[in-house]
């Protein structure tokens, strides 16, 4: 299944390149352009660890063409792992 492939995708990308393993949350259908994809990661940033308690997840979101390539990914939101996500 593509949708299969395309999860891969994405977090083999997060893991590989950037060196952020998450999991996949959402994937959206974009007609004629391919797809987004919504991805949670543990941020790693010293300069944010200093100033959490907790660990720091943020979420990206991901453009993904029909040939399952990344054109471009943005993060829209980060918050402490247990604090309330509503």
């Amino acid at each position: 299944m593509i949708i299969l492939k395309l999860i891969d995708t994405v977090a083999g990308f997060f893991a590989d390149i950037l060196k952020k393993p998450g999991e996949v949350i959402a994937v959206f259908p974009q007609p004629d352009e391919g797809w987004k994809v919504q991805i949670e990661v543990t941020e790693d940033s010293e300069y944010m660890r200093k100033r959490a308690r907790d660990d720091l997840m943020a979420i990206y979101e991901v453009s993904v063409d029909k040939d399952l390539q990344i054109l471009g990914f943005e993060r829209l939101s980060i918050r402490e792992r247990n604090a309330s996500s509503i």
